[in-house]
């Protein structure tokens, strides 16, 4: 198993003697730099793409793969996804671009609902349906032999998660995701989080418990009637992540609560 960074996610490549698989595809711009760091690992082609979700840092790859013969594998809610735009409004003063339906060729040939289990270079891959979490087509990959799983973005390591409130997510839906996937784990595991560094159990429940934390001190000022201008000003989760500038503003996790609880 390698982990190939810098790419828009973290894509894990897994090299063996049925050929490559890769958990996600990440940028479409960033593809050749995948494709250059797999070629230092191995002459094989990758035959499997798996997207843990259908937002564009993730699978915005798929293309350039699906033309070099990988079949690509998803939720059944992110081949859905991918054949809508996907448009969301600007958010705290932060712009997403809108990305349009994704080309056939972009699509998942291979679609599952709960689970979906892969055997290949001797390993048993487990890619489990977590929804209501991020959004409502994410999946985590167990690599039971390895003791490895991939969260996508139902872990990032580096800050406050993102979460598709548009899209079925939720941060309740998000906090329950966590937690299976710590009863997943012990303490051998090492979790490939979506975005930043490598992480183990130990990490991923004091995230869980920051998280927790964190909506229940701005539910408690939404409850008080504090409009969200208010509670940003008030700035009350800034302390919480402890491993450096957190990869989103914490403003934006505040907005996730409150429409959440807020706005019905």
């Amino acid at each position: 198993l390698y982990l190939v960074k810098g790419v828009g996610c973290n894509v894990a490549s897994f090299v063996g003697q049925d050929g490559v698989l890769i958990i996600d595809s990440g940028y479409r711009n960033q593809s050749a730099k995948i494709l250059s760091v797999l070629k230092e690992i191995t002459g094989d082609p990758v035959r499997v793409v798996v997207n843990t979700h259908f937002h564009y840092d993730h699978a915005g790859g798929n293309e350039v793969f699906a033309e070099q013969g990988a079949m690509i594998v998803a939720h059944q809610n992110t081949r859905n996804r991918m054949t809508k735009e996907w448009r969301v409004p600007e958010i705290m003063g932060i712009k997403q671009p809108t990305i349009p339906p994704y080309p056939e060729i972009c699509l998942q040939k291979i679609t599952f609902n709960e689970s979906l289990t892969i055997h290949i270079n001797d390993e048993t891959i487990h890619a489990i349906h977590i929804p209501g979490g991020h959004s409502d087509s994410d999946i985590i990959i167990h690599f039971y032999k390895a003791n490895v799983i991939h969260t996508g973005d139902l872990y990032l390591s580096n800050g406050f998660p993102v979460i598709d409130n548009l899209h079925g997510g939720s941060v309740n839906g998000y906090i329950v995701a966590v937690d299976k996937i710590i009863h997943l784990c012990n303490e051998n595991t090492k979790i490939i989080p979506g975005h930043g560094p490598v992480s183990d159990r130990e990490k991923l429940i004091t995230y869980r418990d920051m998280l927790t934390t964190a909506r229940d001190r701005i539910k408690i000022m939404i409850q008080e009637g504090m409009t969200l201008e208010q509670i940003v000003l008030a700035d009350p989760i800034s302390e919480f992540y402890k491993g450096g500038k957190s990869w989103l503003p914490p403003k934006m996790f505040i907005f996730c609560v409150y429409h959440d609880f807020a706005i019905q």
